[in-house]
């Protein structure tokens, strides 16, 4: 194809005149416009720019591809004037004037060049992806552009991205957009039932397309799992016609992923993840069947989690993945959900920067001189809660001081391209003798799954030695290495071979890091636990305990929990550190959390690295069968509980009281709490409101569980304090006042005939006597009390002991009323006295 028939040729001169006026551009072109490798193109062969001119790509496969192509175009060899740059390729020179990098290389080269002297133009291309890397690469070169390189020309360019809120955030750019000259693509909705896997459903729609159409077929999968169980059903699917299959995701060698854009003699099946959604056109490609799924990496700051889900696609992306197929001529896009399904999606992917972990993204913000993270200009500004989070593990990996200032290690950890856990990893393993484990260990955490089984050894004891799953990880990965990675003993290692050549290559890669910074890459440690020791100072807030010996559930700080894997050889330590932490969904779609990439952690290694970091804590609880009040002191380091003890002689003081506590929290019946002690109390309370200047206690709730505070002084049981008397401990609290209780509302009055009448005392009302009319002859009126203050009423009470009287007035009811009921009286009882 003649690039000057792309579509963007039609905008050219828009794009150059725009980017001569201004230093700011917004391309808005559709998918198979040519915009990715035309535009570099324009820059450099206009004047508008001298410098070297960065593409900023999302993935290592586009910004491969794209320098191959763009240096065919203009007929040099990849390397000279046209180069790109991944993390472990790169063909690049000093002539190099167009560079495709992957976009996690700008805030790197911003690190070591805060201005980018030799830089003109940076192009953030497919920029709507929205990676955190992509993000704040364009703060960081707006920020460049505003304070020190004003003549730095950024283009941002996208196929669906709504130009306005970047318009607004760029300040005084241009907005070019085209409409592109794509061929046009019937969208088919395909409703077919969840039970059925995607691959199962991808095969009935290739089986659908060969039938009628001609032209090779993209096929979207959410990850390397799915796409190889696709490419297993299609060629077993007996489909009309025979087809040579491609799989092509980002972990594949690069010859591998080259092979999709060769020509071949028959149909070509593609089976991609979302590597395929952008950038490239796949030539031959007509027809696209569409998974709507992609395996998504999630953060939760409040647990400290990563999730990894296959989630639904948004709209935007589903757009993006149907236009693979209107590249090069008309084409059919069959989707595997229904148009009300599609209708419900969310209209735009998620960004990043409220997704994902912030460490690595705040660490490079801190070293280019922002005091206060809180302020940086992002695009979309990320969650609060992200940001504290991100900043809380800097601190607990020694990369800032609390104040938020970077440390020496922060300084030594952002030197090298890593997140922040790692870099702290690839240094402590140089500090203690062990960089190539180190280096390992940092690549198996970076790269996809290494184990695909159980490993079937006779000697599995080997790979269990010092309680370390990356120790595990490295027998095999040698094992593997010495047979040159024979397919059939790999299988029987357990082990995907790509994947264990790449933690190889990765781990060369970061030892090649170290050796730039001058550190030696030789292990040379005694400590056999060095590694683990290094591993637990890079993730300590990953720090668990086994619930108990016998289950595999873990908890870690904060009552977080998780299961360890089966398999892993930490199983049989109280102490671990997961590296890996991932929530999956089991297959009734319940969340699970597995701890993975573990090793064993003893105590002794807890005090010697973080002497600081301990705290213990002492509780009470009760003991329902004993009936009594225990005392535990719990240890923690880190957060995490590491000892769990039970004291045989409970501090006395604070056990009566947490028994007191109880007691009341939970109203336990206390015997003493009888009558004659509830009748004391009702005195005490009716003679403090008759006597509210003797301040005497109102005998509330309060003074109930001081009483009961009592009662419990020096015990620790239940049973103990239900039996004990009340009413002394009552008088022992009240003092000297006690006596003035019992003066002023004494418990009974003496009548004539020598019979002690009780008297009964509510506050607000006079007290209450009762006693038959005979008790009551020779005494001549009604008692008074509380030296005079009141009265005693009266029940008067026939010999049947029912009430013919109530009065406070005595004299008056002998004078008045008692002439007539002494009559009545002493007809009806004959044999009782009557006066």
């Amino acid at each position: 194809m003649n690039p000057s028939t792309l579509p963007i040729y039609d905008v050219k001169e828009q794009i150059v005149s725009a980017l001569r006026e201004k230093n700011r551009l917004i391309l808005h072109a559709p998918t198979g416009s040519g915009k990715s490798t035309q535009v570099p193109q324009f820059v450099l062969d206009s004047d508008i720019a001298q410098g070297q001119i960065l593409v900023l790509q999302p993935r290592r496969i586009a910004a491969r591809m794209l320098a191959a192509r763009v240096a065919s175009e203009r007929n040099v060899k990849l390397g000279e004037a046209i180069g790109f740059q991944t993390r472990f390729e790169s063909a690049v020179s000093d002539d190099t004037r167009v560079l495709f990098i992957t976009e996690g290389i700008l805030p790197r080269r911003l690190l070591h060049d805060h201005s980018l002297k030799n830089v003109s133009t940076i192009i953030f291309d497919e920029f709507h992806e929205r990676s955190l890397t992509t993000d704040l690469g364009l703060a960081l070169t707006r920020q460049l552009q505003i304070e020190r390189r004003p003549d730095l020309k950024i283009i941002v360019m996208s196929a669906t991205l709504e130009p306005g809120p970047l318009a607004a955030y760029l300040e005084n750019s241009v907005t070019v957009h085209t409409e592109g000259r794509v061929f046009p693509v019937d969208i088919r909705y395909s409703a077919v039932g969840r039970e059925s896997p995607p691959w199962d459903n991808a095969v009935t729609a290739v089986r659908q397309l060969m039938n009628t159409e001609t032209g090779d077929i993209l096929i979207f999968m959410p990850g390397a799992y799915e796409i190889r169980r696709t490419v297993e059903a299609v060629r077993n699917a007996h489909l009309p016609e025979l087809c040579t299959l491609f799989p092509l995701y980002g972990d594949l060698p690069p010859h591998q992923q080259q092979r999709v854009m060769e020509p071949t003699d028959r149909r070509k099946i593609i089976v991609a993840t979302n590597i395929a959604e952008t950038s490239l056109t796949i030539p031959g490609v007509r027809h696209v069947v569409d998974s709507g799924l992609a395996r998504i990496n999630r953060y939760d700051p409040n647990r400290g989690f990563n999730t990894l889900y296959v989630e639904t696609i948004s709209q935007a992306s589903a757009a993006q993945r149907a236009g693979r197929a209107g590249r090069e001529a008309p084409g059919i896009c069959i989707r595997l959900w229904s148009q009300a399904n599609h209708d419900t999606r969310s209209p735009r992917t998620q960004p990043e920067v409220a997704r994902i972990d912030l460490c690595e993204a705040l660490l490079n913000v801190k070293m280019m001189g922002v005091n206060d993270v809180s302020t940086f200009p992002w695009f979309e500004p990320p969650p609060e809660i992200a940001l504290k989070a991100g900043f809380e593990t800097l601190v607990e990996l020694g990369a800032l001081k609390a104040d938020g200032s970077v440390t020496a290690d922060g300084t030594a950890m952002a030197k090298l391209p890593a997140h922040p856990r790692l870099s702290r990893l690839l240094l402590e393993s140089v500090k203690r003798g062990v960089p190539k484990m180190g280096a390992l260990a940092a690549a198996v955490l970076t790269e996809r799954q290494v184990l695909t089984g159980k490993p079937d050894l006779p000697d599995r004891s080997a790979m269990r030695e010092h309680g370390s799953d990356f120790n595990a990880l490295a027998y095999l990965i040698d094992r593997a290495e010495q047979s040159h990675f024979d397919i059939t003993i790999c299988t029987r290692l357990g082990l995907n071979a790509g994947a264990a050549r790449q933690v190889l290559r990765t781990q060369a890669y970061f030892l090649n890091l170290l050796r730039h910074q001058r550190m030696h890459t030789r292990d040379n440690a005694e400590d056999p636990h060095a590694l683990s020791k290094a591993l637990l100072l890079s993730y300590p807030d990953r720090l668990a305990r086994r619930r108990d010996m016998g289950t595999l559930q873990c908890e870690f700080r904060d009552g977080r929990r998780g299961e360890l894997a089966r398999e892993s050889a930490a199983r049989g330590a109280q102490f671990l550190v997961a590296t890996e932490v991932r929530e999956v969904r089991n297959r009734g779609q319940q969340p699970k959390t597995i701890l993975t990439l573990c090793c064993g952690i003893e105590e002794d290694w807890l005090l010697e690295l973080f002497p600081d970091n301990w705290r213990s804590q002492t509780n009470f609880s009760y003991n329902a069968e004993r009936k009594a009040v225990e005392q535990r002191t719990k240890t923690f380091c880190l957060g995490v509980l590491i000892e769990d003890k039970l004291n045989d002689q409970p501090d006395p003081e604070a056990a009566a009281e947490f028994l007191a506590h109880y007691i009341v929290d939970k109203n336990l019946a206390l015997n003493g709490f009888d009558e004659e002690t509830q009748a004391y109390i009702d005195r005490i309370r009716w003679v403090a409101s008759i006597f509210p200047e003797q301040n005497l206690p109102q005998m509330g709730d309060d003074d109930k569980k001081l009483i009961i505070k009592e009662l419990c002084a020096g015990e620790t049981r239940y049973n103990a304090v239900r039996e004990k008397e009340v009413l002394p401990v009552i008088r022992r609290i009240l003092g000297s006042k006690s006596h003035f209780v019992d003066s002023m509302a004494p418990s009974h009055i003496q009548l004539p005939n020598g019979r002690r009448m009780p008297i009964t005392y509510t506050v607000g009302q006079e007290p209450k006597g009762r006693s038959r009319i005979q008790d009551f002859y020779g005494m001549n009126a009604s008692p008074k009390i509380a030296n005079g203050r009141a009265t005693v009423l009266l029940e008067i009470l026939a010999p049947n002991h029912r009430p013919v009287q109530v009065t406070n007035d005595l004299a008056g009811f002998w004078e008045k009323h008692y002439p007539e009921l002494k009559k009545t009286l002493s007809r009806r009882y004959p044999r009782h006295e009557w006066r």
